[in-house]
Order: C-alpha cells, then sequence, then structure tokens
C-alpha cells in the first residue's frame, strides 16, 4: 500500500503541465511576447485573402484556397492550395522580421497545427492561441497567437 502512495506520488510529480492558453483580444495577435493590434481586418474576394495591419508596426495576411463558406479547423501550410488549408504571413516592421505558417518547417513539430475559422455572414473570423510560425529569413520560430473577428 505505502508502495502504491510513493508510485502515485512520483508519477503525478514528473506529470508535465501545458502552458496557459492567453486570447488575445478582438482583431489583435501576439508574437512571442509582443502584442499588435487591435486593427481593423478586411477579406479581399479577388485575392481570398484577407489582411490587417498597423502602419509602422506590422501586419497579419492570411490567405486561403477559396473563401471559407463554414466553420472549420483549417490546416496550416505554407501556400494554401486545397480547401481547408490557410496560409500566415506575419510582419514585424519596427524589426524587420516576418514569420509565416509552413506544412514542415525543419524544427519537429509534434503535430499538425490548425486555426479555427468562423464564418459569418460575409465576415470570417480566425484564431488561434499558441501555434508555431517560422522566420522567413532563417531558422527560427515564433508562438503566436491571433484572435480575428
Amino acid at each position: 500500500m505505502l508502495l502504491s502512495a510513493f508510485v502515485f506520488v512520483l508519477a503525478s510529480c514528473s506529470k508535465e503541465y501545458p502552458e496557459p492558453v492567453v486570447t488575445p483580444e478582438k482583431n489583435t495577435w501576439f508574437v512571442n511576447t509582443d502584442t499588435f493590434g487591435p486593427t481593423s481586418f478586411v477579406y479581399y474576394d479577388t485575392a481570398n485573402l484577407m489582411y490587417g495591419g498597423i502602419k509602422g508596426k506590422g501586419s497579419v495576411t492570411i490567405k486561403f484556397r477559396a473563401k471559407p463558406k463554414e466553420d472549420g479547423d483549417f490546416k496550416f501550410r505554407e501556400k494554401a492550395d486545397e480547401f481547408g488549408e490557410i496560409s500566415i504571413l506575419i510582419i514585424d516592421s519596427t524589426n524587420n522580421i516576418s514569420w509565416q505558417s509552413t506544412d514542415d518547417d525543419g524544427l519537429a513539430l509534434k503535430e499538425e497545427q490548425t486555426a479555427k475559422v468562423t464564418v459569418n455572414g460575409s465576415n470570417i473570423g480566425v484564431a488561434f492561441n499558441n501555434k508555431w510560425l517560422k522566420r522567413t529569413d532563417i531558422v527560427d520560430r515564433a508562438k503566436v497567437s491571433l484572435n480575428i473577428e
């Protein structure tokens, strides 16, 4: 009985806890510890992309294969070639750094990443927390959270 209690205590001490999920306020995004926004986002039907930016600070461009018609989880890709895929580019203008989504970032992602896409009439929303994007100019990555409504 004492051995069982010891094993239980030992197992509970070594348990890994996930990092807290922080949801940005509406139309705001986080890159590592930097906050961007809020700003307005516009969907461009002719290019199947959403864009929002803050002059002199940064921007987000989200590309779809086609305009989403229903809610769902969209897979991160370097290029959104299929329905249900999303491509994300974030630019930090202050530090002249950009990050993008990718299928294979060479950084050993443990699971495929997705963004929650919502459709409310003609408005498209995109949200995700603590996902990895790769830096476009070197082998590095950033943890990103985004909430567009």
